[in-house]
């Protein structure tokens, strides 16, 4: 597998280029997340709680047939997440944060445990529509890198 690394130079001479093309994936991004749960407060909340409750997933030996989102994770895997990290993980104010976060336990994203953790519903993350939207996502940015790897910016390792 080959790793990439940034051109400096070209990365210099390119700089605008791949400001553009950053804010173009930033955005498409967004939307995608944002198509799921109709408003960008929502969305930045959902990927507060995918980064801090399994953040530490990538730090972790995970086992083989748990790297596939179809596959439930145990109970203890994940990290604890409530209304205080999201909002300081999103910049969200507490309050709004409070009331996006009880809408989504309304409308079936999110629970809401006995000990306040905030969580995905069981069975969120294996929807089919979920798995799509990850799917999306890589494809964006591979496209992108793409992109920055034919004009120079992005380059093989070695």
């Amino acid at each position: 597998m080959a790793a990439l690394t940034i051109d400096e130079e070209r990365a210099a001479a390119n700089s605008r280029l791949t400001a553009i093309r950053l804010a173009g994936l930033t955005l498409r991004w967004m939307e995608n997340w944002r198509r799921n749960v109709q408003d960008y407060d929502s969305a930045m909340i959902l990927l507060a709680v995918v980064a801090i409750t399994a953040g530490r997933l990538l730090r972790a030996d995970l086992d083989q047939d748990l790297r596939d989102m179809a596959a439930p994770l145990p109970e203890g895997t994940l990290a604890k997440c409530n209304v205080s990290s999201i909002a300081a993980a999103t910049g969200l104010n507490r309050e709004t944060t409070r009331r996006r976060v009880r809408a989504l336990v309304e409308r079936g994203f999110l629970v809401r445990m006995k000990d306040g953790t905030i969580r995905f519903r069981p069975g969120y993350l294996q929807q089919d529509r979920t798995i799509d939207l990850v799917r999306t996502q890589l494809e964006t940015f591979a496209r992108t890198a793409d992109e920055l790897a034919r004009e120079g910016t992005l380059k093989p390792l070695g």
